[in-house]
């Protein structure tokens, strides 16, 4: 029997029982995406992509088609490897990224600078919430939040 961290990390288990995610996710994007304003290049973030399939079957669709760069970023190497071996677009780069520990002026994501941040069902993950508030104020311009 699997311990529920252990469930969490298998990334071919997580992306075949996504369901509710990517439903939540399709909703709330149809409603609320086409209302934010964007720029051609813009660069797009999705903090806690696990396997990849939100970010690229529901996110990356509804994105304009001149957005610059969609980086999928997750806790977990097994999740990313996952993503980066089956999802592949010119505009699309996945990376290992711990929110709680790489927030600072260290972190291999800043350099990047993003215009748009997007989390589904990620943020209730970090005990500490002073992290995730710090993106806000720190290094993007918008951010839209999905968590329960």
């Amino acid at each position: 029997m699997f311990s529920r961290f252990q469930e969490m990390n298998d990334a071919k288990l997580y992306a075949s029982c996504h369901g509710f995610q990517a439903r939540d996710a399709t909703k709330v994007l149809s409603e609320y995406i086409n209302s934010m304003s964007w720029k051609t290049g813009d660069r797009v973030l999705d903090l806690g992509c696990g396997p990849g399939s939100v970010t690229t079957q529901v996110l990356m669709p509804r994105l304009p088609a001149d957005f610059g760069l969609l980086v999928g970023a997750d806790l977990s190497a097994d999740m990313i490897q996952h993503a980066s071996k089956t999802y592949e677009h010119s505009k699309l780069r996945f990376t290992q990224f711990d929110l709680s520990k790489d927030i600072g002026n260290t972190s291999q994501l800043r350099p990047l600078g993003f215009d748009k941040i997007f989390s589904f069902y990620c943020l209730h993950w970090i005990a500490d919430h002073r992290y995730y508030w710090a993106i806000k104020t720190d290094f993007i311009l918008n951010i839209f939040l999905l968590c329960y």
